[in-house]
């Protein structure tokens, strides 16, 4: 009797060890079946995203997720799940979805950027029915208890609503930071749900719906930042029009030199704007207030100043070769209007030309600067001749003439459209004049016989 009872503890520990084995085997293969499926579009490359999340419901994790990565989100019939600790770093937001959904089998539904999570078909007909209970007894009905005054509740504290600042820094929590886009000679795109960071384009347009998390810098192209499209940091535009969107958003400053600024009504910058135009609305009216104004009249004078200065320094250091500008301008005046749209559309043939490479992209930065300070010393060289006729025979003093000149510039620069059209007049005929003298004679080539000792001469 006593090696019956050994043998059938034996048998019922080894019947107990089969058991556990069949019940793992089977936790091990419902968890392999545990998938989850897409439908929709899915883009190829998801958004990387960083999350620490501590002791915290599945489902909210997955809130969490979504909103790192710019998702909208819907929930159906999911259970909340276990607290889990997330803690992942530039991870794809979809390889931390399905890890977060790994203990069943759920359908992730997209559209856009609309994703809807659900149970499986498989996972609904799967799950195993519960045992009916068996009814319980009617239990005997019992006294009505006398009913209880009504004690009045306590006065609740009003929670603190939220500042807006409060709001905008939770919203700008998520951050990460794109690659960096440089383009010379072409024009770029930034695709909606696309994040860049720094952007530069020189010599061609861009096009802003997605986000940029640096700033944008653009020369010689037109500038339009779209509606949903946001830009963190600062928009500079160099000889182009900038358009701000309805529904567009721009976190720094907005500096357009050289064109004007189309603004929509509801489009948001929060920092400063510097422009001389700023065109509001689908009319195109431009922005008249007198802080607009006062900045304009500022401007101008400030230029002008700038202008009057540099002709000074000119004629202080170099008077000869401003005398051969000077002669040059009164002498033919047509002539070197005519060589200045020669030389402006030659020079602006070859910087583009320089920008199509890398290499010659400095050259081309360079260049330009250079035409800009010539093109200056031109303007003050035609000032200082209409400043001269104007005074006659009055004064001899060129400080004086070009003193003159600029006065004249500025007050007849202050008309609408005559201004502008006088501004062009005045660099076209200075640039003619540079051209015809071979920038006031320092191109010119040396007379025969003459070295760096000075001419040769022969006995006698």
């Amino acid at each position: 009797m006593r090696f019956v009872s050994v043998s059938t503890r034996v048998l019922s520990s080894r019947r107990a060890a089969a058991l556990l084995v069949a019940a793992l085997g089977l936790s091990v293969s419902g968890a392999a079946r545990a998938e989850v499926s897409r439908e929709g579009v899915w883009p190829a490359a998801e958004p990387e995203v960083s999350l620490d999340v501590s002791r915290a419901p599945r489902n909210e994790a997955i809130k969490r997720l979504a909103q790192e990565a710019g998702w909208s989100l819907v929930l159906n019939n999911v259970p909340p799940g276990d607290p889990v600790d997330l803690r992942v770093q530039d991870q794809p937001a979809d390889k931390v979805l399905e890890l977060l959904l790994a203990d069943g089998d759920y359908v992730a539904t997209r559209d856009g950027d609309l994703i809807a999570i659900a149970p499986s078909d498989r996972a609904q007909r799967s799950a195993p029915a519960l045992p009916a209970l068996p009814a319980l007894p009617a239990l005997p009905a019992l006294p009505a208890a006398p009913a209880l005054p009504a004690v009045p509740e306590p006065p609740q504290a009003a929670a603190p609503a939220a500042s807006p600042d409060d709001a905008e820094a939770e919203q700008d929590a998520p951050r990460r930071r794109g690659r960096d886009r440089f383009v010379t000679g072409g024009s770029l795109r930034i695709e909606r749900g696309e994040v860049v960071h720094d952007v530069s384009v020189v010599g061609g347009s861009l096009d802003v719906w997605g986000t940029v998390t640096g700033d944008i810098d653009v020369m010689g192209g037109s500038t339009r930042i779209h509606e949903g499209a946001r830009v963190r940091g600062d928009v500079s535009t160099v000889g182009g029009p900038l358009t701000v969107a309805d529904g567009a958003r721009v976190d720094g400053d907005v500096d357009v030199v050289g064109g004007p600024l189309h603004r929509g009504e509801r489009a948001l910058i929060r920092g400063d704007v510097n422009n001389e135009i700023t065109l509001r609305g689908d009319d195109g009216e431009p922005e008249a207030t007198g802080a607009s104004l006062a900045r304009r009249a500022g401007g101008a004078v400030t230029r002008t100043a700038l202008l009057f200065a540099f002709g000074a320094v000119l004629l202080a250091l170099w008077p000869r070769r401003m005398e051969v500008l000077k002669v040059e301008i009164a002498a033919r005046p047509m002539r070197s209007f005519a060589l200045g749209v020669v030389g402006v559309l030659g020079a602006l043939a070859l910087a583009v030309a320089l920008c199509v490479t890398l290499i010659g992209v400095p050259f081309a930065v360079i260049g330009l600067l250079l035409a800009f300070i010539a093109a200056a010393a031109g303007g003050c060289a035609v000032l200082e001749t209409a400043g001269a006729a104007l005074a006659g025979h009055r004064t001899r003093n060129p400080y004086v003439h070009l003193a003159i000149g600029c006065l004249g510039l500025l007050l007849v620069g202050a008309i609408p459209f005559v201004g502008g059209a006088l501004h062009g007049v005045v660099v076209l005929i200075g640039a003619g004049a540079l051209v015809a003298t071979r920038l006031a004679n320092l191109l010119r080539p040396r007379p025969r016989g003459e070295g760096a000792g000075g001419p040769y001469r022969t006995a006698p």
